[in-house]
């Protein structure tokens, strides 16, 4: 098996909505979130984790194309055949012959904004329909508007130029552009249409 070509792929990840991604309580604070969003230990700054969006990616396109749900437990798929295994790589199938994962995703760095809120919750009781005692919650989200610089990196070799992919326009590609095309899918399973993709040939 050789490499080929890698390709970087950018854009902006715009929130739409309030954001959270869960992070750790580090520490205990009267009138502290309940459920805080992830941040840079350093810099005290909104991240958004490469593994947060490659592994909900992985998700929505094993469900898009059935192969959600296959393994015990609901394991990521390992059939070590479908374009998501290709793409991933085959989980916990070190037997497959598709070799390593073609895609890194990195950490979303912040561009714009960031500010965090707390937004209040409740549990409502199915039976009564009315709050729980005890239900009151806090989390932590990025506000609507924040934006993040992400990059994926996608690596070809030499097996995938006879491999297709019809994208959700039916669409069908061939080689290192039908890799291109899962991870569009991919994106837009996830996301609102990114506003700019560019893709960079190393």
């Amino acid at each position: 098996m050789q490499r080929t070509a890698i390709h970087t792929i950018t854009f902006t990840a715009r929130c739409e909505s309030g954001l959270h991604i869960g992070g750790s309580q580090d520490e205990l604070a009267i009138g502290g979130a309940d459920n805080p969003v992830i941040k840079n230990p350093e810099t005290g700054k909104s991240y958004i984790p490469g593994s947060s969006l490659k592994g909900k990616m992985r998700a929505e396109l094993e469900k898009k194309l059935g192969q959600f749900g296959g393994n015990k437990n609901d394991r990521p798929c390992g059939c070590g055949q479908c374009a998501v295994c290709r793409l991933f790589g085959a989980h916990m199938s070190p037997g497959g012959n598709l070799g390593p994962s073609r895609i890194l995703v990195r950490d979303g760095q912040l561009l714009r904004g960031g500010r965090i809120e707390n937004k209040t919750e409740n549990i409502i009781d199915r039976r009564t329909g009315a709050a729980a005692r005890g239900g009151l919650r806090s989390n932590e989200r990025v506000i609507e508007g924040t934006e993040f610089k992400m990059q994926i990196v996608l690596q070809v070799f030499d097996q995938d130029s006879a491999f297709s992919y019809k994208d959700r326009t039916e669409k069908e590609y061939m080689g290192d552009e039908a890799l291109q095309a899962i991870i569009a899918d991919g994106l837009n399973l996830v996301t609102a249409v990114p506003q700019e993709i560019r893709m960079r040939r190393t």
